[in-house]
């Protein structure tokens, strides 16, 4: 596997890629994909309700009330769906 990348890495400097960082290969590709999925996947259920409840418990003033609202009743459609 370690050759494979060497490979890959020499390909890819020869094609005028520039490799700034690590190229990830094997377990630590998937672990890394997986990471990545779960912080741009849509908000579940639960997260959703826990906003909400946090937003519910915090002291809003003025033009902060108007953009808790906002945020709020779409999370709650959100929620709904």
């Amino acid at each position: 596997m370690e050759q494979f990348s060497s490979i890959l890495k020499k390909l890819l400097n020869k094609m005028a890629f520039i490799n700034k960082g690590n190229i990830l290969t094997g377990k630590a590709a998937q672990d890394k994909m997986k990471k990545d999925e779960a912080v741009n996947t849509d908000l579940t259920q639960q997260e959703i309700q826990f906003i909400l409840t946090k937003l519910r418990q915090a002291n809003f003033k003025g033009a902060e009330f108007e953009l808790f609202y906002v945020v709020f009743s779409k999370l709650s459609n959100l929620l709904k769906k």
